[in-house]
């Protein structure tokens, strides 16, 4: 869902505005209006964060909570399906088969497996998860990553506090707090050879010395404005422009996104494919300082894991393996290097998916039950939290909401849940509501 758009201001800008404006255009930076935006909102109260930053991995489309982490092998066939439970680290818990690295590791994870929502159409429900609101149609709320970017406005540092890799999901977006707390999106493919951010780079050719030729351009010009008095649009616009320049300019801001810097050995751990690869981008983001990376697992093809036909093949040789080898390996890689402890990680989609198998050897849509993983950031290990029925219809025991999520997950971070934002009608907007989270998780 599109974020509202930023009020209109018709008395026009000033003269030393329209050379600011398009101060960008000459030093040819292809930053977008996010930085700007940042330097216009009002700085937020920064908390104690008890974790410094969050990665979210995104099931994009939904993935089938019975053939991955909540597997019914005594239901029926049309139920159970085709793959079979398998051992995990925990004594008495068994995942799908599919997920081989994560059974290993399920000891230093929660697995949340009564997460309930009436939500079932992935706009909505997708909405629902990353905000802990249902969607409404007055307002357009904000999803996690940019609320953490507006709550650490005041301690941001040279790289954005919040990017999406390779790209945002649906409901990703800053909702009612405006642009200024979008996603950075890194875009492309993590995987490829020679990939780079095409955001924080210039156009090739656009070469260092010419950048810094159009900077000094710039400054030039605006000695012109200096008799006008400076405004909070000019000012920001200034700030603005010094952060493109430095995020292009700067060694450690290329170098938390050069892959290249990874040893071979390490890069073949995470898995050689974009969902892989988007997993090792997010730990050196997190390593390099970035509040919030949302990793945005659209699978091999283009409906992800929103598998309404050939749902067990398509989880079998195109999704699970670079899913449970991507996660395990991120999990494990973040302990080893102190990590975890600092860090949240959440891995989640819109719904979970039918008992019951479809005509097309698929499952729909199913908001009722769904499985979702959460590890790092004092998170017990080895907790299996919550139980649906015989067939993963429904929770049975401690069904967990949205809205209890994200309590959970503003109070890890630092940030209380009952803050309220102001919504641009000017009305008080609590960040959560309606929520009782596990004791288990806080």
């Amino acid at each position: 869902m599109a974020s509202k758009s930023r009020p209109i201001d018709c008395s026009g800008p000033s003269r030393r505005a329209i050379l600011k404006a398009g101060s960008l255009g000459f030093l040819g930076l292809g930053l977008g209006d996010g930085l700007w935006l940042r330097a216009l909102a009002a700085p937020g109260t920064a908390g104690a964060a008890k974790a410094k930053n969050c990665i979210l991995v995104w099931l994009a489309g939904g993935a089938s909570h019975i053939d991955t982490f909540d597997p019914k092998p005594d239901a029926q066939a049309d139920v159970r399906g085709e793959f079979k439970p398998i051992d995990t680290a925990v004594p008495g818990v068994q995942v799908s088969e599919v997920l081989p690295n994560l059974a290993k590791i399920l000891d230093r994870v929660t697995l949340i497996r009564s997460m309930t929502s009436p939500e079932a159409d992935h706009d909505r429900a997708s909405h629902h998860m990353l905000t802990g609101y249902r969607p409404s149609p007055a307002q357009v709320y904000p999803s996690y990553g940019s609320v953490v970017s507006k709550w650490r406005e005041a301690s941001r540092g040279l790289l954005p506090p919040y990017v999406a890799v390779p790209d945002p999901p649906s409901s990703s977006m800053s909702g009612y707090l405006t642009p200024a707390y979008d996603p950075f999106a890194v875009s492309g493919d993590p995987n490829q050879e020679g990939f780079r951010v095409s955001n924080l780079a210039p156009p090739d050719q656009l070469t260092l010395e010419r950048l810094l030729r159009r900077r000094a351009m710039v400054k030039s010009l605006d000695e012109f404005a200096h008799d006008v008095p400076p405004t909070p649009l000019t000012r920001s616009r200034d700030q603005f422009a010094d952060q493109a320049y430095a995020l292009m300019t700067s060694n450690a801001a290329q170098a938390a996104f050069r892959l290249t810097d990874e040893s071979p050995e390490v890069r073949e751990k995470y898995g050689r494919n974009t969902f892989g690869q988007s997993c090792l981008l997010a730990r050196r983001l997190v390593e390099a300082g970035v509040s919030f990376v949302t990793v945005n697992d659209r699978g091999a093809g283009p409906l992800g894991w929103d598998t309404h036909a050939q749902n067990f093949p398509t989880i079998k040789n195109n999704l699970a393996p670079a899913l449970d080898q991507g996660i395990a390996a991120l999990i494990v890689d973040l302990g080893e290097r102190g990590l975890l402890d600092d860090t949240l990680v959440v891995m989640m989609g819109e719904f979970g998916r039918t008992p019951k198998i479809n005509a097309n050897a698929g499952r729909d849509h199913h908001g009722r039950a769904n499985s979702v993983l959460v590890a790092g950031a004092g998170i017990p290990k080895g907790l299996v939290l919550g139980k649906t029925d015989a067939k993963g219809d429904s929770p049975v025991e401690k069904p967990v909401t949205p809205a209890d999520l994200a309590h959970v997950l503003y109070t890890k971070l630092g940030i209380n849940p009952d803050h309220k934002y102001q919504a641009p009608d000017g009305r008080p907007i609590r960040l959560v509501e309606g929520a009782t989270p596990p004791r288990e998780l806080i």
